[in-house]
């Protein structure tokens, strides 16, 4: 190929050389347009629209160091051609060099201070490093330049959640996602958001249409949202997706204990113990459920194990209490519920009034 371009060159214009090497450019045949802008700058090197193309190719193919080489040229031969320097700080970032590619970026803004895509280019540089301070002043200042950009505000969004302003950070995600409602990543994103401010119907609404990726974040908002019925079949795939995932089998069994599926419930929670045996959660459900079941032993049984993980939680005593007084075991019923008294509020007057009495009846049975 070289040898055939070599003949060419001898027969055709520097000016039929460079149309042919961009007709070759603009159809990305660039091992062949590299060629034949190589070929024009043996006789003119200073020729920079030639330079630029070729760093283009070099780039496309990539040859980043190449690359790097012919805008270097190029902006020793003219320090004010912004594309060039903007291309060459990308280059010189993908290659690790982010030192030279800072230099880089700050001197586009330099060159174009009131152009707010050097400003967004330099701020995404220093979020990528997170340098937030050097980050947070360049996104600020291409959103007063009224840059109407999904990926400014995505990064303004993640700006302010690092400086801990929850508030902005969602505003600009909102932002972002009216400027690309197509973007499924910001959606979910904000879905979560609003999950994390109890905003909960909205959550699952922004989440819903993004199923099967939002599995997770849909299924917890609905489990909190006490939607059980809609959780659980969420639920039981993530489940099954990861059966050894302690989260997933805890929202799974306390949703079948919502919806009364008492059994598929148990076994659940059991499994979950097996993972992870100190999970008071699993204890104090499956405790509730033995409970209403009017099983004293098995209620008493995890209750117990609910106190000892938790013993300074007062509503533990009181019900470990009362199941051992279904039990006939007046000696250690007296004993929780004092504890309970110990440790009791005053919230809910009416369970106060029944542990005082109970143990005064139980001490006085005990003395006898």
């Amino acid at each position: 190929m070289a040898t055939i371009i070599l003949v060419l060159a001898l027969v055709q214009s520097p000016d039929d050389i460079y149309r042919s090497a961009n007709a070759d450019f603009d159809a990305g045949r660039w091992a062949e347009a590299a060629a034949k802008f190589e070929q024009i700058l043996q006789s003119d090197p200073s020729h920079i629209p030639s330079r630029f193309n070729l760093a283009v190719c070099y780039t496309k193919a990539g040859d980043f160091e190449l690359a790097i080489v012919e805008y270097r040229k190029i902006l020793d031969q003219d320090a004010g051609i912004y594309e060039a320097r903007i291309n060459l700080a990308l280059l010189l970032d993908q290659s690790g060099k982010r030192s030279e590619a800072a230099g880089q970026y700050e001197k586009a803004v330099e060159l174009r201070p009131d152009d707010p895509q050097a400003h967004l280019n330099l701020g995404l540089f220093y979020m990528r490093g997170r340098e937030l301070d050097k980050a947070y002043s360049h996104l600020i200042a291409a959103a007063e330049k009224d840059l109407n950009s999904p990926e400014l505000y995505i990064a303004l969004s993640e700006a302010e959640h690092l400086r801990n302003d929850e508030a902005k950070s969602r505003m600009h995600l909102e932002k972002a996602s009216q400027l690309d409602p197509a973007n499924k990543n910001v959606r979910r994103q904000l879905g979560i958001i609003y999950r994390g401010a109890g905003e909960l119907a909205k959550a699952i609404d922004i989440l819903r249409p993004l199923l099967p990726e939002s599995r997770l974040e849909l299924a917890v908002s609905y489990f909190e949202n006490k939607n059980y019925g809609e959780a659980l079949p969420l639920l039981e795939e993530l489940t099954k997706a990861e059966p050894g995932n302690p989260d997933y089998l805890y929202l799974l069994g306390k949703s079948y204990a919502q919806l009364k599926s008492y059994p598929q419930a148990v076994a659940t929670l059991e499994q979950l113990l097996r993972l992870k045996p100190d999970s008071v959660e699993a204890y104090a459900t499956l405790g509730s459920i033995f409970y209403g079941q009017e099983d004293w032993a098995r209620a008493a049984q995890m209750l117990t194990r609910v106190v000892e993980l938790r013993p300074q939680q007062a509503l533990g005593h009181f019900v470990l209490a009362t199941c051992l007084d279904k039990l006939g075991n007046a000696k250690e019923a007296a004993v929780h519920y004092n504890k309970f008294l110990e440790l009791d509020d005053g919230s809910n007057d009416a369970r106060s009034f029944q542990a005082r009495q109970r143990a005064k009846t139980l001490e006085r049975r005990l003395r006898k």
